[in-house]
């Protein structure tokens, strides 16, 4: 018999007062999505039917981040490499900053800019624990509640700012992971944030690393 924890359900309804059953089922299914690529872990209990899932200890606070983060970067398995790789969640600070600094709201859903600038903040300092600690939370309501399918929050804002302002456009390309087309743009950048430059950066090395890669290829072909 295993020491029951909390079901997603309910550990959705303790972090973020949302009754997933009627409210987002949408936002039960990302965080299911998050138990099958093992970010989260749970325990099964086969005597339920169709299998009691629960919450191992611990994870309460990762389901809590994971949804943060996911209404940001929408891709489940980026959301889970910001847990991961240190480097890619500094890269994710900086997006963070760039798209959401100075905004009182974002398609219509309202949130503090205090929360994002800690939020930021958080994501930059290698002290802190992504699965112990909660993340501050800028939204007022969870875009995945809000918006439902149409929850890729900041995809939408930066594909609808594309044709106006080519540090949207750059940004775009960055995160599609279109490296070519992003440093074809980041030359039309004449100035930056620090956290846009280092994003120009950073693009720079990607392609870089994957012309050496291609060159490598080409080397041993001609053997």
């Amino acid at each position: 018999m295993i020491a029951k924890g909390l079901t997603i359900p309910e550990a959705i309804y303790k972090l973020f007062g949302v009754q997933v059953a009627t409210e987002s089922p949408f936002l039960k299914n990302k965080a299911n999505s998050f138990v099958r690529n093992e970010l989260i872990t749970v325990d099964r209990d086969p005597k339920v039917q169709r299998d009691g899932i629960y919450l191992k200890p611990g994870q309460e606070s990762v389901l809590h981040n994971a949804l943060i983060l996911n209404a940001i970067f929408p891709n489940t398995a980026n959301t889970k490499k910001i847990f991961e790789n240190f480097e890619y969640r500094s890269q994710c600070a900086n997006t963070v900053r760039e798209i959401l600094q100075n905004r009182n709201s974002l398609l219509g859903q309202a949130f503090q800019s205090n929360e994002v600038n800690e939020l930021a903040a958080f994501l930059s300092d290698p002290r802190r624990d992504l699965y112990t600690e909660l993340l501050p939370n800028p939204f007022s309501v969870l875009p995945q509640v809000a918006l439902g399918n149409n929850s890729d929050l900041l995809y939408t804002l930066l594909s609808q700012a594309t044709a106006l302002d080519p540090g949207d456009s750059f940004l775009l390309a960055y995160i599609e992971g279109d490296w070519e087309r992003a440093q074809n743009l980041s030359a039309q950048i004449s100035c930056g944030t620090p956290e846009l430059l280092a994003l120009k950066a950073e693009v720079d090395r990607k392609l870089a690393e994957a012309h050496e890669f291609d060159d490598l290829l080409n080397f041993f072909r001609r053997k």
